[in-house]
């Protein structure tokens, strides 16, 4: 079963709802930082950033369910911008009904619009259901090889100066 959902470009006015969907999205992968108001002191700029984007996916009541956050970036390789999906997240109650599909499928037509040449994002290889998700809609998890070797992205911890 479908979920009806409208999908839009977040805006100030959406604050509050992003926020409860970010601190959602942290308690589902069993963290417990950033607090609601440090993840509302950091959408709140981004907002306002060309450089990012909250998609932000709503029931015909008005009820936020899912949201995708999209950095866009200048990339010297590919001539052209590339996004980032930063964050997929859909609320417990409506996964499976096409939400993150179409939440990622407006993501997709977002880059494209803009001009982007590629678009990528991270998941756990044990989130199946979103490695799934991600496959059908064109997504792969390994690219061309140079020298025979697997592109992996790496990633640490800055200690704050």
């Amino acid at each position: 079963m479908r979920t009806d959902v409208t999908i839009h470009i977040a805006s100030e006015a959406d604050l509050n709802a992003l926020v409860r969907l970010a601190v959602a999205f942290r308690d589902h992968v069993g963290e417990s930082t950033p607090s609601a108001e440090e993840f509302c002191s950091s959408i709140a700029p981004l907002l306002h950033e060309a450089s990012t984007e909250f998609l932000l996916a709503s029931t015909p009541t008005g009820a936020a369910v899912g949201y995708v956050q999209c950095r866009y970036r200048y990339s010297a390789w590919l001539l052209a911008l590339e996004a980032e999906l930063e964050d997929v997240f859909v609320v417990r109650e409506v996964r499976r009904r096409g939400v993150g599909q179409r939440l990622v499928a407006f993501a997709m037509a977002r880059a494209t619009a803009k001009g982007c040449r590629s678009l990528g994002l991270s998941t756990n290889e044990r989130n199946t259901a979103a490695v799934t998700l991600y496959q059908r809609l064109g997504f792969v998890a390994e690219g061309a090889q140079w020298q025979g070797g697997r592109y992996l992205w790496l990633q640490r911890t800055l200690d704050p100066v």
